[in-house]
């Protein structure tokens, strides 16, 4: 079986946290019978959806097997489809991917004479973990059912099972696809790819602990007790559309608190606030009112829309400040990723009509006086990000400013960062795991700061990833750094 290696290049998807069982919380059930939803950000050849199956073929001047990716976040999963080898069609495939720095992960290829699992140590690396001779025929439905449990897979293809083990497979998965070779350059004449009854669902049971990974993050019940919670507060409404908080404070403290705004992350295309509710429940612990907010995400309203919504929870804090017991002229932010991102544009640009949005308390300010950015990135208009954004594939910065950064090179300046910088910036700090990316690091950025007089630094986290706040270690180290530094620069 040829697998072309067009296949391979151009593959990136995402995929959320789970662990491995057989039945669970089921998180897609595509039934493939209208208009895909924009989940399904970008494809190769020609696709349609109707009638409850996915039918593609190659098409255009670029010539390519065809290929539909979706963004999903997954770790431990149960991936299960049924699909089909149309005439000349000769392998389906199911390919799953990290970040763009990282790329693929791991990658199932279902051929009319033999399976393949491959895995994807690094970045244009490929090893074979297996290869199972055998027989699809073509024109005729064939079930998969792929089972992730930490490092392991076991994928079943009607009767056949293959299992493998490689830590490619335990890795965090951002989007996947579906795919292969459907028979060549002449089209649908040539033969085409079918797929139909894709489900995804949680593990029920998580795998048994290694000793050697770091412990996730748990706050002490102690902790959780101490900390009074107002969830589901919506801070700005747009039409229909409510936009939600989740509040913490201290019990017990009468007087007038610090805030702090946590922003969640996700590419700016998904994640949920609850992601932050442990690092605002810690800070609220130290004497903090905390907010944990949801925004709009690009996939719903592009940029400007999700600082517009963050400007407005730092408006809603003042405007509720008597209520909840806040020191409206100490507000801070902070975030991690695309959050941290958006938490140093709220740091930088309180004086940038374009970001500050209608969603009301328009009498109180948005500004902030202190700002931790963790994971960030601060210069949109970077070579970098330049060299991302011109991928068509790239699932971050087109969908969420609305092309690549050649294109609209205004917009990711009024995007970033590091483009509003002034004397009347407040304290900025950047925080990263060690094994980040060092784009996150904001060297530029911290130089034009200084430049400025304006304090800023950066905490590098011993051995964490760019996502570190599921690791106690990590999260710890964390709360210790962002505590020292919102209560320096605003009290308590």
């Amino acid at each position: 079986m040829k697998l072309s290696r067009h296949w391979f290049a151009c593959l990136l998807l995402l995929v959320s946290h789970a662990a491995p069982a057989d039945e669970g919380k089921r998180i897609l059930d595509e039934t493939f019978s209208g208009e895909l939803s924009r989940e399904w950000f970008w494809e190769l050849g020609t696709w349609t959806a109707q009638a409850g199956v996915l039918r593609g073929f190659e098409s255009g001047e670029r010539r390519h097997g065809p290929v539909k990716m979706r963004k999903l976040l997954l770790r431990d999963a149960v991936i299960e489809c049924e699909f089909r080898l149309e005439r000349g069609a000769t392998f389906a495939g199911i390919i799953l991917n990290g970040s763009q720095e990282r790329g693929h992960l791991v990658h199932l290829v279902m051929g009319r004479d033999q399976v393949r699992l491959l895995a994807h140590p690094k970045k244009g690396e490929t090893v074979e973990l297996v290869k199972h001779a055998g027989s699809l025929a073509p024109d005729s439905w064939h079930r998969v059912r792929m089972t992730f449990s930490g490092e392991t897979l076991k994928a079943m293809i009607d009767d056949r099972e293959i299992t493998a083990s490689h830590p490619c497979i335990a890795e965090e998965k951002l989007t996947f696809g579906l795919g292969g070779d459907s028979g060549g350059p002449e089209g649908e004449a040539a033969g085409a790819l079918e797929f139909r009854s894709l489900r995804v669902t949680e593990s029920v049971a998580s795998p048994a602990p290694d000793p050697a990974k770091p412990e996730p993050t748990k706050l002490p019940e102690a902790l959780v007790a101490s900390i009074e919670a107002h969830p589901g507060l919506t801070y700005v409404r747009h039409d229909d559309r409510e936009v939600k908080l989740d509040l913490y404070r201290p019990k017990g403290r009468k007087e007038a608190l610090p805030a702090i705004v946590c922003i969640h992350g996700g590419g700016w295309f998904k994640g949920e606030r609850s992601s932050m509710s442990n690092l605002a429940t810690a800070l609220a612990a130290k004497g903090f009112v905390t907010v944990s907010i949801s925004y709009r995400l690009s996939g719903e309203a592009q940029f400007p829309a999700a600082i517009h919504d963050c400007k407005a929870a730092v408006r809603w804090l003042r405007a509720n400040a008597e209520t909840y017991g806040i020191d409206p002229s100490n507000i801070g932010a902070t975030g991690l990723s695309a959050g941290g991102h958006l938490a140093a544009l709220l740091a930088t640009s309180s004086r940038v009509d374009a970001l500050e949005g209608d969603g009301g308390n328009g009498g109180h300010s948005s500004a902030v006086q202190a700002c931790l950015a963790m994971g960030a990135q601060s210069d949109l208009l970077s070579a970098r990000i330049g060299e991302l954004s011109a991928k068509a594939d790239d699932p971050f910065y087109r969908t969420f400013l609305g092309g690549p950064q050649s294109e609209i090179r205004e917009t990711y300046a009024l995007a970033s960062p590091r483009h509003h910088l002034d004397e009347a910036d407040p304290p900025l700090l950047f925080m990263s795991g060690e094994k980040d990316d060092p784009s996150t690091h904001a060297v530029e950025m911290r130089a034009d700061l200084e430049k400025l007089g304006v304090p800023s630094g950066l905490v590098l986290l011993t051995d964490a990833p760019h996502s570190f706040l599921g690791r106690e270690d990590a999260f710890n180290a964390c709360l210790g750094a962002a505590a020292e530094f919102f209560a320096k620069h605003l009290g308590p």
